[in-house]
């Protein structure tokens, strides 16, 4: 049976509802989720025993005859480890309080999800660099949420928690190399150059791949499922100044909760995000509703705009947000120290002052280091709100 106490980040509620069907499983299968020790190539359970040893240890499958992962508890430490086939281990990680994560994550947190409550993070203890896997609760949302060493924002995963069966998000890991990935992934990035990827396991175990590719000169966050489905693509690396729209499959829980207040019984038709720049100008929102389409428009902070059209161009009044390029000088000297300090050696890529209906609203700074982009936000005055890995 399962340790109830193993609650680790990510992977803590994969197949909690699993244990009774464990005995029931094919053991020439390899399904994905929470499995018997039988499962497992004996490689992975050598390193794990030999690495862990006295250690209480939960396997399960996140690809199959490919990744696998195990769930460790060593005395009062709880750990996350990540194998391949041969028992190599790929990451790990260990889990760590609230308090213990860089002051930089917390404030984007709270910038980005006011309210939520904290459910458990994770700090990698193998490798580098140092990255952290953050999972909150906004509402009945979890995001599982991974930074890497600056704080930076990477990837974010969206799921429900307290499904029945105890069933919430799903295990992950955080780096896979394009050869890792399935042949039907594979094919669906043919065009791009790919950069990185992260797996997350759903509820019932099914695989989900966000896949970060550059095309043209502008990288994208794409969502693959196992089979080479797209299901979403978003351009993380917009510099012009352009109205840009994203598919959205996953709602934020602000405008879930307008529409189970004011259209209950919705089913999601389809939704974009429509961006200028960096900036979210508005969300364009169609459900259905006992066989009849309804459409919402809601503004960058979620508020529901009234009498929208029926396609984002119709949008009758959203909000005028008016983007100006900045020169370094012009970028307020905390944000300056601020880069200076957390990004040692940055070089300005372009920088934007961002006014909402005639009102300055905040500052966007693309950076790049070394190999790597960042866009990061301030305030007006210059303080940290959120900093994203490009």
């Amino acid at each position: 049976m399962k340790n109830p106490l193993l609650t680790f980040a990510l992977v803590a509620s994969v197949g909690l509802a699993s244990c009774s069907k464990e005995d029931a499983l094919n053991p020439t299968s390899d399904a994905t989720g929470f499995v018997s020790q039988n499962l497992i190539p004996a490689a992975v359970k050598t390193t794990v025993t030999n690495t862990y040893p006295s250690a209480q240890v939960d396997y399960y499958v996140l690809q199959s005859n490919s990744l696998y992962g195990a769930n460790i508890v060593v005395s009062n430490t709880e750990s996350q480890v990540v194998l391949d086939k041969t028992g190599e281990i790929k990451e790990s990680f260990t889990r760590i309080t609230e308090t213990e994560l860089p002051a930089a994550i917390t404030t984007y947190l709270k910038d980005k999800y006011a309210g939520y409550t904290f459910i458990h993070a994770g700090k990698k203890t193998t490798g580098t660099p140092i990255t952290y896997r953050v999972e909150i609760k906004v509402e009945d949302k979890v995001y599982s949420i991974l930074f890497d060493e600056t704080g930076a924002m990477i990837s974010t995963i969206e799921g429900k928690k307290g499904e029945k069966g105890g069933k919430g998000m799903g295990a992950a890991v955080s780096k896979l190399a394009l050869t890792e990935l399935p042949a039907a992934v594979q094919a669906a990035i043919t065009g791009y150059t790919f950069k990185n990827a992260v797996l997350r396991l759903d509820a019932n175990g099914v695989a989900t791949y966000h896949v970060h590719a550059e095309k043209d000169g502008k990288v994208w966050d794409l969502k693959i499922d196992a089979t080479g489905k797209i299901l979403s693509s978003e351009e993380e690396s917009k510099d012009d100044i352009k109205i840009t729209k994203t598919e959205i499959t996953t709602l934020p829980q602000a405008i879930t909760d307008y529409l189970n207040k004011n259209a209950a019984g919705w089913t999601l038709k389809n939704a974009v995000s429509v961006q200028k720049d960096n900036v979210t100008i508005h969300y364009h929102v169609v459900v259905s509703v006992g066989g009849t389409t309804q459409t919402y428009m809601f503004d960058k902070d979620y508020n529901y705009i009234a009498n929208a059209g029926k396609g984002p161009k119709d949008n009758p009044n959203p909000a005028n947000f008016v983007i100006t390029e900045i020169t370094k000088d012009q970028i307020p000297a905390t944000a300056i120290s601020y880069l200076d300090k957390t990004y040692a050696g940055w070089a300005l890529t372009k920088a934007v002052s961002v006014s909402k209906d005639g009102a300055a609203y905040e500052i966007e700074v693309i950076i790049t280091l070394a190999d790597k982009k960042y866009k990061v936000e301030f305030d007006l005055s210059g303080n940290f709100k959120s900093a994203r890995k490009l």
